[in-house]
């Protein structure tokens, strides 16, 4: 069975993880509505980015690099506070849960390299507000209380505390600003914390049953729209500028 619905699973959905697919596909529908005209950032890249869900190449920067990478993904060692990069060079950035890792004293410039190194749109996604942040201590007690051991992910989260909605705004208005350039916003709720509860919860576990129901909610993307609704764990910002 186990076998069987590994199969299934890389047939459909390659690499797919369904809290993390849940982030990107917003980004790839907007990003195939209107293609790039020129290069796209990823930063926060990791193991498992953009390039999963959207066939194109994209130059990726994260603090650690792992050995793994996607083929699709040019990786560049670097900090996000100091991107090693010319201003304007990409024509779209994402960066996706990776805010919440920043210490808060650093956030607003790595808001401003975000900004600085893109000509026309800006992604950023992340977890956002006090009931996301109830949630992180909750499932950390619950992956400590299955793994014997806390979860780094989550104790970057609780350490810097997760950034408000109202501030992330306000600060790119303020940084659009200061750099001359009319900046219009859109944000959308994303994953509907119970659905992010329960997605985490059934992958902390090492059940048989629940890794088997863990693969088999990839399907729920399918009706994703009306799982974000309600109160949601991760808000995704787009910034748009006048190329």
């Amino acid at each position: 069975m186990m076998q069987g619905v590994h199969d299934w699973w890389n047939q459909c959905y390659p690499e797919w993880v369904p809290e993390i697919v849940w982030r990107y596909l917003p980004v790839v529908e907007s990003i195939c509505a209107e293609p790039s005209r020129g290069l796209i950032l990823e930063v926060g890249v990791n193991r498992s980015g953009l390039t999963t869900y959207l066939r194109r190449p994209v130059i990726g920067v994260d603090c650690v690099m792992s050995a793994e990478r996607a083929p699709l993904v040019t990786g560049v060692l670097a900090k996000g506070q100091a991107l090693p990069f010319q201003s304007g060079t990409f024509d779209l950035t994402v960066c996706m849960d990776t805010l919440e890792h920043i210490e808060c004293s650093d956030r607003n410039h790595f808001l401003r390299e975000l900004i600085r190194v893109t000509t026309r749109r800006v992604y950023i996604g992340c977890p956002m507000g006090r009931q996301s942040e109830r949630e992180d201590h909750a499932l950390q007690q619950y992956y400590r209380a299955q793994k014997g051991e806390l979860f780094p992910f989550l104790d970057e989260h609780i350490a810097n505390g997760l950034p408000r909605l109202e501030t992330v705004l306000a600060e790119i208005e303020d940084i659009a600003k200061d750099c001359g350039r009319p900046v219009r916003l859109h944000c959308e709720p994303n994953l509907n914390v119970w659905v992010h509860r329960m997605l985490l919860r059934l992958w902390m576990r090492t059940d048989r049953v629940s890794y088997v129901v863990h693969r088999l909610a990839i399907v729920l993307v399918h009706v994703r729209r009306w799982l974000n609704a309600g109160p949601c764990y991760r808000q995704i910002i787009v910034a748009e500028f006048d190329a």
